[in-house]
């Protein structure tokens, strides 16, 4: 009996198959590959030291250094301090943030020349940080319950192959908390990093630009970009965050964030940052 050709056709794929080495890889959807995101960067705490160069086209430049440090209880709550340590003028400006299980984020910020912190409500926490072209928001844990994935089509970036995920607010309140209608997220499909984000307003017009260099994780721990860029469109600037020290996985006291010690900081907190992250040892006035 004479073989069929569509049954010709599948015979020659199989051998086909097996002479090139093919092997079936199931399809991973956007909440998918974004969790992979997730488990490869996990730490329970996180504490670094950065530096922010803002350059204008005019060509004016501001540098700014601040120790950021991310500590998560065993209620699942997440806490974010970032402390400004250069130039002279901003030192001590501290913002606090306390991102609860449920998803609501209270957020402090202190400037030492006016006294106590005052909270950010609202829409304020989309506001550029501190002259860069960072927001509060850009620079959170990415979580998926604030967002909702989608895969678009593979793309490269800078060599790299890539899954291209469409990053939407879960709701209106997300939406104008963060200042973005959607989000580009590029992970590279062999470590699961971020490699670029592309953020749009609700005109689809692209407002911004990171991209991420140079990831590394000493002795085993999750990788870090140690440089990013964004490109902001619509203001026309660029920040590059360089990470000048870093430090995961290393217990944090609960007291370091909370309203009264960023209100009263002194040298037992400095001590406690210095000891781990020896370069953020702060100049003499």
């Amino acid at each position: 009996m004479r073989r069929s050709r569509p049954a010709l056709g599948l015979t020659l794929l199989a051998v086909a198959a097996l002479a090139t080495g093919f092997r079936n890889v199931p399809f991973l959807t956007g909440d998918q590959v974004m969790q992979k995101v997730h488990d490869a960067l996990a730490a329970s705490s996180e504490l670094d030291l950065v530096k922010l160069i803002t350059m204008s086209s005019a060509g004016d430049v501001e540098s700014r250094e601040l120790v950021s440090a991310v500590q998560r209880d065993d209620q699942g709550n997440t806490y974010y301090l970032l402390r400004f340590l250069e130039p002279v003028d901003i030192r001590g400006t501290t913002l606090l943030a306390i991102e609860h299980k449920g998803g609501d984020v209270e957020q402090y910020l202190y400037l030492p020349g006016l006294g106590e912190p005052r909270k950010i409500e609202g829409s304020g926490r989309a506001g550029y940080f501190m002259g860069s072209d960072f927001t509060f928001e850009d620079m959170r844990k990415e979580r998926g319950t604030d967002w909702k994935y989608a895969r678009l089509d593979d793309d490269m970036v800078d060599g790299t192959d890539c899954y291209a995920i469409l990053s939407s607010p879960s709701d209106e309140s997300r939406e104008k908390i963060t200042g973005y209608a959607n989000r580009i997220v590029y992970v590279d499909k062999n470590t699961y990093v971020i490699r670029r984000i592309e953020f749009f307003n609700d005109k689809n017009e692209r407002l911004k630009v990171f991209d991420a260099y140079d990831y590394q994780g000493p002795n085993g721990q999750p990788q870090r970009p140690r440089r990013g860029v964004m490109t902001n469109n619509s203001k026309n600037t660029t920040t590059v965050m360089s990470l000048l020290d870093s430090k995961t996985n290393a217990p944090l006291a609960p007291d370091m964030f909370t309203l009264d010690t960023i209100e009263h900081w002194g040298p037992d907190q400095d001590h406690v940052i210095q000891a781990a992250l020896p370069k953020a040892a702060e100049p003499t006035p």
